[in-house]
């Protein structure tokens, strides 16, 4: 079950700075906290555009996640926004100078030491959760994505690669603070050798690099290690968590995707919040039988059970 029930903010400002994935163009990210609960909402310094962190701001979803508002874009957001709901950090001001959030170190891992560094607290009022009741789902081809009645955010995720290097890959585990920081924050974003070039002519993965991807060839990897044997799954995990913050509040139910991505993902988000008969609100929710403190504490890349 989740771990808080009251409604979390930082307890300090936080400033982070770097290249963006696809544009590779420099950016400063300055997380700002706040008095009451507001959610997630993005300014644009630039132009003074606020934009909120909701399902229907989405816009292009093509191996990133962008919010689109009165032409203004926020690009690759999603690493962010997992670092944020993993840890239940789910108020807060994120005040962006360019249109693409920097990549770092193509994981989440970065944003969730910040946090562990500043340490967060609580605020007014009781934690609201949108409950699933009942099963949704949404479909492209062979490929799916579906929310389930449950007491918690369980994921269950299956991907498959036409390449031997990477191949099938599933992993499942009920989220709480800890289990997103030991298992899935660390968790670097991948593509496919063959892919760059088509990326790049598209004027995609600019900055990319081994540094701040794992890159698979045909005949495995060309980083020198993973921090995960199933580090790909668990990325896409990492994803989903970072897009389900589309819906505003926090989740309770089970999701299942086999073969999804950002539009999927976005998709369920929207599929959800369009139909209001599949979920309830709640305050319901018992802390996690996980003791987990937020302070400096460092990654491991170790598997631990689920």
């Amino acid at each position: 079950m989740p771990r808080s029930t009251t409604p979390q903010t930082l307890s300090r400002e936080i400033t982070i700075s770097g290249h963006g994935l696809h544009g590779n163009r420099p950016c400063s990210v300055r997380l700002v906290p706040v008095a009451e609960p507001t959610g997630i909402v993005f300014v644009h310094t630039p132009t003074g555009t606020v934009i909120p962190a909701k399902a229907d701001l989405a816009g292009d979803l093509v191996l990133a996640t962008t919010l689109v508002k009165d032409g203004v874009r926020l690009q690759t957001i999603e690493h962010l926004l997992s670092a944020l709901m993993g840890l239940e950090v789910e108020h807060i001001r994120i005040e962006v100078d360019a249109e693409e959030l920097p990549i770092l170190d193509g994981s989440a891992a970065p944003w969730v030491e910040a946090i562990l560094q500043v340490g967060v607290k609580g605020l007014a009022g009781r934690r609201r959760f949108m409950k699933i009741t009942q099963p949704i789902e949404v479909r492209n081809g062979d490929r799916w994505i579906r929310a389930l009645p449950y007491d918690g955010l369980r994921l269950r995720y299956v991907i498959d690669f036409p390449i031997p290097a990477l191949g099938r890959q599933s992993r499942e585990l009920s989220l709480t603070p800890d289990k997103y920081r030991r298992e899935l924050g660390a968790a670097r974003t991948f593509c496919l050798a063959q892919e760059i070039d088509m990326m790049r002519a598209r004027g995609l993965a600019l900055g990319g690099s081994l540094d701040n991807a794992v890159v698979f060839g045909a005949d495995g990897p060309l980083n020198e290690s993973l921090r995960y044997e199933d580090e790909a799954v668990r990325h896409k995990m990492l994803d989903l968590v970072g897009d389900l913050a589309l819906l505003g509040a926090p989740l309770l139910g089970l999701v299942e995707a086999h073969a999804a991505g950002h539009a999927l993902h976005v998709a369920l988000a929207q599929a959800i919040l369009a139909a209001p008969g599949s979920w309830e609100w709640t305050e319901e929710a018992e802390p996690a039988n996980v003791r987990f403190f937020f302070q400096p504490a460092g990654l491991t890349a170790a598997a631990q059970p689920a």
